[in-house]
């Protein structure tokens, strides 16, 4: 565990008063290799402590859902609670190092087309992924207006591109960030990810491998507890998204 690491697992130790003795890994959970290429693309590892050391239960919804929907504990119609969502799909990543890309993400501005990588956002240079945007055919070159098909259209270019470039670390893919990691690394590592008015993407996979979007945000600044289901193609339009590296 190089020093950068070693930091960050200080900061999520003192966040959650955990002692050094705690053991934040699974036993049989993969220690990355990244390339050094992604170093470039503003991926940074985190360790998402697992269920036993930090379990997802009342305490946590309370910390890090403190301004969440009030129908985020409320059976929706033949779907699952907003809690329960969380819940579930973190567990599959409990235990588990995942690289979440730290890139800025803009203010709004009216019409909003600006670009990942500053505070403005007038610079389109400034993404990391922008490459990787115009071979997904999303030709307005930002993260924002797509929809579900386009989206899965980058993921596959990324992955692709980094497999045959070989810095994809093994039994990892490239995916959006997932919901509860924005939360936990936004509110322990990244609070400036509150500042911006505008949400983000999350998916969680079913079983079958279809994915449900989700738009995250924040409430207040310091705040992550903002979720809403993605249903239809206009909710796409003020939503950006981030990339992680989660295990296969």
């Amino acid at each position: 565990m190089d020093d950068r690491m070693k930091e960050r697992t200080g900061r999520l130790r003192e966040f959650f008063g955990l002692g050094g003795e705690a053991e934040l890994l699974a036993p049989d959970a993969p220690q990355p290799e990244p390339g050094e290429g992604l170093g470039g693309f503003q991926i940074e590892w985190h360790v998402i402590p697992r269920a036993e050391v930090v379990p997802f239960d009342d305490a946590y919804a309370a910390r890090l859902y403190p301004r969440a929907p009030r129908d985020f504990t409320r059976m929706r119609e033949h779907k699952p609670t907003y809690r329960d969502v969380l819940a579930g799909g973190h567990a599959r990543l409990q235990g588990r190092m995942v690289g979440v890309e730290a890139t800025q993400k803009p203010r709004y501005l009216p019409g909003n087309r600006q670009f990942y990588g500053s505070v403005y956002g007038h610079d389109p240079s400034a993404d990391p992924f922008a490459v990787y945007l115009g071979r997904a055919a999303m030709v307005n070159g930002t993260r924002y207006d797509h929809n579900y098909l386009s989206l899965r259209e980058f993921v596959r270019v990324v992955n692709e591109d980094w497999r045959a470039r070989r810095l994809l670390p093994a039994g990892y893919r490239a995916t959006v960030c997932p919901p509860a990691v924005f939360n936990l690394v936004g509110a322990v590592f990244h609070p400036e990810w509150s500042e911006t008015e505008t949400l983000e993407l999350g998916f969680y996979r079913d079983e079958a491998g279809n994915a449900t979007c989700y738009a995250v945000g924040s409430n207040a600044p310091g705040d992550f507890s903002f979720i809403a289901e993605v249903e239809g193609e206009a909710e796409w339009s003020l939503a950006g998204f981030r990339v992680a590296l989660v295990p296969e």
